[in-house]
């Protein structure tokens, strides 16, 4: 092989290699500021410890109470995960939810607490979205059903199906509360909607939600 062709084969493989790494990268970027649930329950206790020796109001009824190390992942409705809602209970009773978030960009740790929590029947939501999608494409091709934060507060299971005909996805969302369908379009005043929490947050800037990550997030840790 000549000087110029083993140059050529040389640089076509640096840029070969450099292709195949840029994707590598990009999820290395995402890794890097991505909670783990183990994480995030870390930041669970101490904030729950941290609000109840400061006579934070409405923690009045959690002393004795404990945190479920098992939590529920919520996604958005672009794939991103969203949050670890963890369950808090006392004496078996749940009295509250945790919402910790599942990427340090999003912010402080603690998104939402919530005292006295609805029951939402997550199980039920996700078969009925599975089902629905199964009936409405029946030649489609599920790829992922997962619980999503679809217009905050509200919650439900979404299942995304690809249409074998035409190639196109649709995601079925329903209600984690009522177990009723909700329509895949923008909210309306009358009418619910399907919204992105997760793009509006980063509305603020990465930068300025990671700096609150470390500011107010990990002060207890």
């Amino acid at each position: 092989m000549s000087r110029n062709k083993l140059t050529i084969s040389i640089l076509l493989l640096v840029m070969l290699v450099g292709m195949a790494l840029i994707p590598a990268a990009s999820a290395q970027e995402e890794d890097k500021y991505s909670v783990t649930a183990e994480e995030a329950f870390k930041h669970a206790n101490a904030n729950m410890i941290s609000f109840m020796a400061g006579n934070a109001p409405g923690f009045e009824n959690w002393t004795g109470a404990s945190i479920d190390p098992k939590p529920l992942e919520l996604y958005d409705p672009n794939g991103k995960k969203l949050f670890y809602r963890f369950s808090v209970y006392n004496e078996n009773k749940l009295i509250g939810t945790i919402d910790i978030c599942a990427d340090k960009t999003l912010g402080p740790s603690v998104y939402d607490i919530v005292f006295d929590p609805e029951p939402y029947k997550t199980a039920e939501a996700m078969k009925k979205s599975i089902e629905i999608a199964k009936s409405e494409y029946s030649d489609g091709k599920i790829k992922s059903t997962n619980l999503v934060v679809y217009s905050y507060p509200s919650i439900g299971a979404m299942t995304v199906v690809k249409d074998k005909a035409t190639g196109v996805e649709h995601r079925i969302f329903v209600d984690a509360y009522t177990l009723e369908e909700v329509e895949d379009k923008p909210a309306t005043e009358t009418k619910p909607g399907v919204w992105s929490l997760y793009d509006k947050i980063l509305t603020y800037g990465k930068e300025n939600n990671l700096k609150e990550w470390q500011k107010l997030s990990l002060i207890h840790i």
